[in-house]
């Protein structure tokens, strides 16, 4: 009897201790899930700016269950490139975004919470095997200024909609880039490319964690699709771009012109708009008039070359040499009179020298070199004006802004009501770059600014023209390596 008894007591203790290992094993399992994300999350991120307003910035990333992750939804290859690696510790998930280490507290709903800077969420999107009905347009924006400043509103903004009739039918309709890929019919294209306000139709399928667009001329194109709903962001996000859906009141009161009809094999989107429309009462080409008569359109056209002398905040000083015929640019920076930097773009011949090291010229600083031929009054050149004279304009808080597209790159003339140039912004890869001018002055027939006040949303430089030169006489020395 006593034996049956121990048996029975040393299985009791056995079965305790059993379910003891069970649960401890249960902790460590679901504490080791828990240290893991697998899922897209995007969301809201707000910061100030250099001229005290505000910017915001719309990002995705992509968290794998193997600790690693990506930042770049654009990519073809999403699914598998990896832009670094993540941890999580006390309930928060720890990663670098953009050169800035980034910590976000998991909430009970498993979304991610910033514990830094202003308050947001990024919110676990979903994939999903259908998209409702509906119209969703894309918010993106980089701008200075606001309330409680006297700055002047600059930025890029864009617009744009994708329409879904929730069976497999959608058109793509935009007023800048739109944020899909494909050839158009009429001769535009989108994807990077301006197309002239056109639409384009198509159908398109689902599966998981992509979409598949079909366009009308035969394009086949597909891209990386995620979706928040109504309850949390009633958004989709496509390539890492954010598009919020529009009720159809917004929609009629924002594009009464506009109508979308189902896909029938060709464009099913028409507009009454067209690549020099305007929602401002004036067109571009009367508004590069009035700009000419001011700022001495006639005197400008005969500049073929430039060279001007400036101080950059502090104690820099710069030397930009332009021969816009050849589209040759070169930009020299000194303190206290020692040569610190040189960058030159020429075509196939682009540079910078730094310290006495040679290397060649990032894409990026060649393409803002180039840009600036289509800024500021040299961009009134009857030369370069072609991209102004058919470019868009809307009305921006009592300016006009005038938006265009030069090789794919976004340029934007603002001007206030009485037909002066306030600031210019331009995008080269979605970075935002803004530049408000003041204190102008009067030399050879030319009026230009004396004061600019330029940035990136992040840094802010002041540069003051001490001399400019107009037409000097550029020799092979000119263009030569220190």
């Amino acid at each position: 009897m006593i034996s049956k008894l121990l048996k029975k007591q040393q299985l009791m203790n056995y079965k305790k201790y059993l379910l003891m290992c069970l649960f401890v094993i249960g902790i460590c399992f679901g504490e080791a899930k828990a240290q893991k994300l697998d899922g897209v999350f995007g969301g809201a991120q707000l910061y100030t700016t250099p001229f005290n307003g505000m910017q915001i910035s719309y990002f995705s990333v992509y968290f794998r269950a193997d600790g690693t992750y990506t930042d770049n939804m654009k990519s073809r290859t999403w699914r598998t490139d990896v832009t670094g690696k993540y941890s999580i510790s006390g309930g928060a998930v720890h990663f670098v975004y953009k050169k800035d280490n980034e910590t976000y507290k998991i909430n009970s709903s498993g979304n991610l919470e910033s514990t830094q800077g202003i308050r947001h969420t990024l919110y676990k999107m979903k994939a999903i095997t259908s998209i409702p009905a509906g119209a969703f347009e894309r918010k993106s924006a980089s701008s200075s200024g606001g309330i409680g400043t006297n700055m002047p509103y600059v930025g890029a903004f864009s617009s744009d909609f994708l329409f879904f009739d929730g069976k497999g039918n959608f058109s793509a309709d935009r007023s800048s880039v739109v944020g899909v890929m494909g050839e158009v019919a009429t001769g535009g294209s989108i994807g990077g490319k301006f197309s002239n306000d056109k639409s384009t139709a198509g159908t398109y399928k689902l599966s998981p964690g992509e979409i598949t667009l079909s366009f009308n001329n035969g394009k086949v194109d597909k891209h990386s699709l995620f979706y928040s709903p109504p309850a949390e962001q009633d958004m989709i996000v496509m390539d890492g771009d954010f598009y919020f859906r529009k009720d159809k009141d917004e929609l009629v009161k924002e594009r009464p012109n506009r109508s979308v009809k189902k896909s029938t094999g060709s464009s099913s989107t028409t507009t009454s708009n067209n690549s020099a429309s305007s929602d401002a009462g004036v067109s571009a080409g009367e508004l590069l008039t009035k700009l000419r008569a001011t700022y001495g359109g006639a005197a400008i056209d005969k500049v073929n070359t430039v060279k001007e002398t400036s101080t950059i905040t502090g104690n820099m000083q710069a030397t930009a040499i332009t021969d816009i015929a050849a589209r040759k640019f070169r930009l020299e920076i000194r303190q206290n009179g020692q040569l610190l930097m040189v960058k030159q773009a020429a075509g196939v011949d682009s540079w910078q020298w730094v310290k006495g090291a040679k290397s060649a010229l990032s894409e990026k600083d060649k393409t803002d070199m180039e840009l600036s031929l289509y800024q500021g009054v040299m961009g009134l050149h009857k030369n370069l004006n072609n991209y102004f004279s058919t470019a868009t304009v809307a009305k921006s808080k009592g300016d006009n802004m005038v938006t265009f597209l030069v090789n794919g790159n976004k340029v934007i003339y603002l001007i206030d009501a009485g037909g002066n140039i306030k600031a210019n912004a331009y995008s080269v890869g979605g970075a935002a770059n803004y530049s408000v001018y003041r204190n102008f002055v009067a030399k050879g027939g030319i009026t230009y600014p004396s004061v600019t006040e330029s940035s990136d949303g992040k840094n802010k430089l002041t540069v003051t023209t001490n001399n400019i030169e107009f037409n000097p006489v550029l020799t092979a020395d000119t263009w030569k390596t220190p």
